[in-house]
């Protein structure tokens, strides 16, 4: 190759890489116009102001458990044991096996202080369906949300209804292991742990194991306190544990509790709020870029929402 093709080469490949430097720069340049953009245009729904009933003056501590006046009277409020809360819409073909997991929970069988409480969300179809077999089991209570509101107002509105010091937020789709609430109770009880977070395994289009963040359990106080789940289409529970978790005396236990059914209606699943979706992206972005800055235990409360419902009994009609 003579020298004038060998500089010409040179001139070429230097050219490329100039060019290969302004794409990449542009590149940089469009997503961060993009993330500006969704940060300007985050719905308000999403931005809550701070309870007015937040405490002004609570020193923040890394594991805060409520000893003093106020938050012993938060506790002492709540019967001792356990509620299962399980929001429900267009569930009815998978609901059944969910309760039977529950009604064979080693825990139920030598002790009555628990309660099942079912919020449907506003879905006929699936209340008929509850209503048919909700003289089945024991303890259960069923609540008809009058609108729409989405699982985590619905989710906040029965936490709301629960008589007993602790709570566990379980799917209407996935099954329980029979000593998930007895080994979670012993263990709250024993090391005082105002919440506790497990593991789950998949079930129907794979066998992952991960860390559960729907399924949250945790000491009523907490919920009272911190004011639930913010009233998002999806990723409140991930938001709840990072908002709050930094607050409390939390145990995160690497045992599998329970199995979670992968189907189409996922929230994780679904086009609109799947893992890695521009809707989904809105949450997580405040959720970096707010809560998980909080500090201040003040600003980790959030004004709680809750809407309208109506109790379902054996003797209602439907």
């Amino acid at each position: 190759m003579g020298k004038g093709n060998i500089f010409n080469l040179k001139i070429m490949i230097t050219i490329y890489i100039f060019v290969l430097s302004i794409q990449k720069l542009n590149k940089k340049k469009r997503k961060k116009k993009r993330i500006q953009n969704q940060d300007e245009n985050l719905p308000e729904l999403i931005i809550l102001p701070p309870s007015s009933t937040a405490r002004k003056n609570l020193t923040y501590c890394p594991f805060y458990t409520p000893k003093d006046k106020e938050f012993s009277q938060m506790s002492i409020k709540y019967q001792e044991g356990i509620s299962i809360i399980i929001t429900a819409y267009k569930m009815e073909k998978y609901i059944k096996e969910t309760l039977d997991s529950i009604a064979e929970q080693t825990y139920f069988k030598k002790n009555d202080n628990w309660e099942i409480i079912i919020g449907v969300d506003a879905c006929k179809k699936t209340l008929k369906y509850v209503h048919s077999i909700m003289k089945n089991y024991k303890n259960l209570r069923v609540f008809m949300m009058e609108e729409n509101k989405g699982t985590y107002i619905t989710t906040n509105t029965m936490m709301s209804i629960a008589k007993y010091d602790k709570l566990l937020r379980f799917d209407a789709d996935d099954i329980m292991f029979p000593y998930l609430v007895e080994f979670l109770l012993n263990e709250s009880k024993l090391y005082n742990y105002d919440r506790i977070y497990f593991k789950g395994i998949n079930f129907g289009k794979s066998n992952t194991i991960f860390w559960a963040e729907g399924q949250v359990f945790m000491k009523h106080w907490v919920f009272d306190y911190f004011g639930g789940f913010m009233p998002w289409v999806c990723s409140a529970d991930s938001e709840f544990i990072i908002r709050v978790d930094k607050f409390i005396n939390v145990k995160e236990i690497n045992i599998v509790l329970f199995k979670r059914r992968i189907h189409n209606s996922n929230l994780t699943v679904q086009k609109k709020t799947k893992l890695g979706s521009k809707f989904r992206y809105q949450y997580v972005y405040y959720i970096n870029q707010v809560s998980r800055n909080i500090s201040n235990i003040n600003d980790a409360v959030i004004i709680k929402i809750v809407d309208n419902y109506y109790e379902i009994f054996l003797n209602s009609t439907i």
